[in-house]
């Protein structure tokens, strides 16, 4: 419970003090909200643009599974950019849209951009459908 709460204050912390943050600690914000999701490590590269306003991100798929079904594989992939992108929304409140790449190795799985007025925009790997 007590690291709950310690949790929470450093979040409400970080979203009061984010607007002050160099882009470069807004991008580490960026990165650890998104490796809170995915898991440790996945976050290839963050970076800010726009002025504060865009994260730019690449990362390796936490889901994806070769034998899986193509519709449960495109769905996992979403939901896995809902979850990171959610998440940096919620504490990076001067960030207006992320620009991701989700991949495999060296392989793309699916690129996209999902703002906090606009809905998500995901195109997948030609072999997923796209």
């Amino acid at each position: 419970m007590r690291t709950a709460v310690l949790a929470l204050a450093a979040a409400i912390l970080i979203a009061w003090a984010a607007p002050a943050l160099a882009a470069e600690d807004q991008a580490v914000i960026a990165r650890n909200l998104a490796e809170n999701i995915l898991g440790k490590g996945l976050v290839r590269s963050s970076r800010m643009s726009s002025g504060g306003r865009s994260v730019v991100m690449v990362w390796e798929s936490a889901t994806y599974k070769s034998a899986n079904p193509l519709a449960h594989t495109r769905e996992l992939l979403q939901v896995e950019a809902q979850l990171a992108s959610g998440a940096i929304f919620r504490v990076l409140t001067a960030v207006q849209d992320v620009q991701f790449e989700i991949v495999l190795s060296k392989r793309s799985l699916a690129t996209g951009a999902v703002g906090r007025s606009q809905p998500m925009r995901i195109t997948y790997a030609r072999d997923l459908g796209g």
